[in-house]
């Protein structure tokens, strides 16, 4: 019958932590399979603790303190940035809003010469030499709003990529 434990297996430990082996120990680590394997398994692990602990480069304390100072600096950036973040998102908001009450404005005005370019064209589009005159004679207003809506669309991404942006 193969034996799992030893009552001398504390005292093998402390023998291999420490170094020092009383005759009688060793005598009974050669004796003793439990105790054998024991004494091997945790020389191994001392030896390779050893060995860990002789390759560990610590940094200089330069390297400390300058990584120290870069992160420091990086957090105070970060905490520096957060106000013109929030500054930018409601100027981005301000900028949404003024379009939109622009168009509002603007609404009353556009919707006639909409409506007339609408019927114009469902009633011209039948003939292709038509179209030549028909752009010139194009309301401002139908023009304007081109303007604005074209500039709504290149300017809204543009000032999302800056509110949401982290840099």
């Amino acid at each position: 019958m193969n034996m799992t434990e030893c009552n001398r297996e504390p005292e093998i430990l402390d023998a291999v932590a420490s170094g020092h082996w009383p005759d009688d120990l060793r005598n009974h680590a050669g004796r003793c399979s439990v105790c054998a394997d024991l004494s091997a398994v945790v020389t191994l692990f001392r030896e390779e603790h050893h060995e860990a602990l002789s390759a560990a480069r610590l940094p200089t304390a330069g390297q400390v303190w300058w990584r120290a100072t870069m992160r420091r600096r990086a957090e105070a950036a970060a905490a520096a940035a957060r106000p013109i973040t929030m500054l930018q998102g409601l100027a981005g908001a301000c900028a949404a809003g003024v379009f939109a009450a622009l168009i509002t404005l603007w609404w009353p005005s556009i919707e006639r010469p909409v409506a007339w370019m609408a019927s114009t064209l469902t009633r011209e589009s039948t003939r292709v030499e038509a179209v030549g005159p028909l752009t010139t004679t194009v309301p401002f207003a139908i023009v304007s709003l081109a303007v604005i809506a074209a500039a709504g669309l290149i300017l809204t991404p543009l000032i999302f990529y800056f509110v949401l942006s982290d840099e």
